[in-house]
């Protein structure tokens, strides 16, 4: 086997670079050809991962966060070439939510052994996400965290804190299935798998290979059901809390009071209208 080992050194707490030694031992205990490649900038990533299926690769395998995913995933698409994962990212939501090892050497033996299976892709204005997107306060925490100068879970928690109590309701144009729903929201999160990541299940019955997302609408709660809302997220209980309405959808449009959105984690200006849509089974990921 011969696979394309891309890696974001800016991913997370930097620590990607570590998947070089891992890489090579990895290739004398499994008779691999490993090419290792590191990411230098927005977009190399597709690049890279375009070289890969256009070079002859088996696989290519992704090391860093959920927007490295992303990136070169793009760079895959409409090829038969598989991508693993090494989750070295901030929160590795994708990672967690499709059970994969989080341990980088249990994770690329896994990406370079076991086998691939067809996954949904969604969009957002015809950008492409992977695991969830969202609009409104996610949006804003997503943006603040892009910006800040440190990275990992006690940064995302601060600014998260930061934001909540002040964050305003967005109102929302929700059309879906021949029906419109009119909301004030917190945020809208459109939920391809279960996580945001670090173990938030914003929808825990979500799986990226079942054909459906599920459209989270999250009204803000008063302050006592705001702390069970984030109890029950982290305990796998999205699914009961009264302030959480789950819209199953493979398509819709949402007119929003704001102009963001996140998708992986990653944010960008998208406008007032959003347009989603789901396309079934389009991304091999090794899982």
């Amino acid at each position: 086997m011969k696979a394309m080992v891309i890696y974001n050194p800016r991913s997370g707490k930097k620590q990607a670079p570590r998947i070089t030694a891992i890489a090579a031992r990895m290739e004398k205990a499994l008779n691999v050809q490993l090419d290792l490649r590191a990411i230098d900038g927005p977009g190399h990533g597709t690049v890279l991962a375009k070289e890969a299926v256009s070079s002859g690769y088996d696989r290519v395998i992704s090391v860093g966060g959920d927007g490295t995913n992303n990136a070169i995933a793009q760079g895959l698409l409409g090829s038969m070439v598989p991508m693993g994962i090494v989750a070295m990212g901030s929160g590795n939501g994708y990672a967690r939510s499709i059970g994969l090892p989080l341990d980088p050497q249990k994770a690329l033996h896994h990406a370079l052994t076991a086998p691939a299976r067809a996954m949904d892709i969604c969009y957002l204005n015809d950008h492409l996400f992977l695991g969830t997107a969202g609009i409104g306060f996610d949006a804003r925490v997503a943006d603040r965290f892009d910006r800040s100068g440190t990275r990992g879970m006690f940064t995302y928690a601060r600014i998260i804190v930061q934001e909540i109590f002040g964050a305003p309701p967005m109102p929302v144009e929700l059309q879906v299935d021949g029906k419109t729903i009119k909301e004030n929201v917190l945020m809208l999160v459109f939920c391809n798998t279960r996580e945001f990541g670090n173990g938030a299940d914003i929808s825990p019955s979500s799986k990226p290979d079942d054909g459906f997302a599920e459209l989270r609408l999250v009204r803000k709660p008063p302050f006592l059901p705001l702390i069970k809302a984030f109890y029950d997220i982290y305990t796998h209980r999205a699914d009961g809390n009264p302030y959480l309405t789950n819209i199953p959808a493979t398509q819709a449009t949402v007119k929003q009071g704001g102009t963001m959105a996140h998708l992986d984690g990653e944010p960008l200006e998208v406008g007032h209208e959003v347009r989603f849509r789901l396309e079934a089974a389009k991304l091999l990921v090794v899982a």
